[in-house]
């Protein structure tokens, strides 16, 4: 055989298992990759608010504990300690001033704990898988409680009214007074009426203690947290849910559907008003903050607060002025603006292992006015001390950041940043 016939075959063996292994790797048809999409820069408002490139690793202070990296952080501070869900599948309770111990062995993997404003005893908190983790079989995805004292768990809701995996709507807000939101009664499910919860990510409690709001980023197969979300991630798929739990009537509502992946959840202030009227929720790969309005003059609308974030928003939560910490769990890179705006290179981001994918290394906060619509504070870090930021928890002296990294172990925490 020739040289030139001999490179002829290796060059046509090749091409052939270019195109096997690009139809053998082909991703689901429930990721559909969508038109361009163009982020933009970042606001000259956040980029004003920025601080220096060393100042957030020089504000970051570590609290030596064994609790593993964990989604969320719920401070105790009269108590002296934290309750922190864990990346190890256990609710911790964590002194302030370091160590801990696992606490409640929880349903798969918990994140979002919100206490019960009416019970001090008493939080409430998502059970979902982990991308990459072996999960149980009869562990199930949902919103649960733990009474405190009793280390109990209790499920509260593991079931939601029988809507598809892919949203027949997009960019629905159902009104409260919307007699077509799908719903279902606790009490009644029976299988025919309802289907599992895929996905648990967030929640917030209403003033009273009577209602709870908690999102559903994708319903699919393979519903995680981590690596799981990715595929939503590069296709920019509208798939995400939000519910609402009443604890009095035992009813799941939904109160949203058709929108990209819906992370974190907090519930606007009303205080003139029995009942609150809005929400504002992070959609973490769009790099985007909206708000849901479920009552007054604009119910069942949705308004955009922000849109080409400068990073992913994944969880939101207040301090004691009302205003916004929001975990920035990745920054967005050139890379990922230019390729939501050139969707001919996603079938071959989906196509390739998660390893290759070109992920940035940066992580950060953000800090909004009460009505999400100033910033006060942002800020960027790389480095060993904090590695993908879920949500800021504000303290009396010190902003907790949850870091979602099952190698980091410890708390992680800083003082509060001058707010001009």
């Amino acid at each position: 055989m020739t040289q030139r016939r001999r490179s002829r075959t290796t060059f046509l063996a090749i091409i052939a298992l270019i195109v096997v292994w690009w139809f053998m790797s082909a991703p689901p048809d429930y990721l559909e990759i969508g038109p361009a999409v163009d982020l933009g820069g970042t606001a000259e408002s956040i980029l004003a608010v920025e601080a220096s490139p060393e100042a957030l690793g020089l504000a970051l202070e570590h609290v030596d504990s064994d609790v593993p990296g964990h989604d969320d952080v719920l401070l105790r501070e009269d108590d002296g300690y934290a309750l922190v869900s864990g990346m190890d599948g256990w609710i911790w309770r964590v002194p302030l001033d370091g160590g801990g111990e696992r606490y409640a062995d929880v349903q798969l993997i918990s994140s979002g704990l919100r206490a019960a404003p009416d019970d001090h005893d008493v939080i409430y908190f998502c059970a979902s898988r982990l991308h990459g983790e072996e999960n149980p079989p009869d562990e199930r995805v949902g919103l649960y409680q733990l009474k405190i004292s009793a280390r109990e768990v209790t499920p509260i809701v593991t079931e939601v009214a029988m809507t598809p995996a892919i949203p027949d709507q997009r960019h629905k807000v159902f009104a409260d007074t919307d007699p077509a939101a799908p719903s279902v009664m606790q009490a009644t499910i029976d299988g025919t009426n309802s289907r599992p919860l895929a996905f648990c990510n967030d929640l917030d409690v209403s003033a009273d203690g009577k209602r709870i709001y908690f999102t559903e980023p994708i319903a699919y197969e393979g519903a995680s947290m981590g690596g799981g979300a990715v595929g939503e991630a590069i296709t920019l798929g509208k798939n995400g849910r939000l519910w609402r739990h009443d604890l009095e009537t035992g009813e799941t509502r939904l109160v949203a559907d058709g929108f990209h992946f819906i992370d974190g959840i907090l519930i606007d202030p009303h205080p003139a008003d029995a009942r609150e009227e809005s929400v504002l929720v992070t959609q973490t790969p769009g790099f985007a903050i909206t708000r849901f309005f479920l009552a007054g003059p604009r119910a069942g609308t949705a308004e955009e607060v922000w849109t080409g974030l400068p990073g992913m928003p994944d969880g939101m939560d207040r301090d004691a002025q009302g205003r916004i910490w929001v975990g920035l769990y990745r920054k967005r890179s050139n890379f990922l603006t230019w390729a939501h705006n050139n969707p001919w290179i996603k079938p071959l981001l989906l196509r390739l292992p998660l390893e290759l994918l070109p992920v940035p290394k940066e992580t950060g906060i953000l800090a909004l006015s009460p009505d999400a619509a100033t910033p006060l504070y942002y800020a960027i870090y790389e480095g060993p001390k904090l590695s993908d930021a879920a949500v800021g928890i504000p303290g009396t002296n010190h902003l907790y950041i949850a870091n979602f990294d099952r190698e980091q172990h410890g708390l992680v925490r800083m003082s509060y940043p001058p707010l001009d």
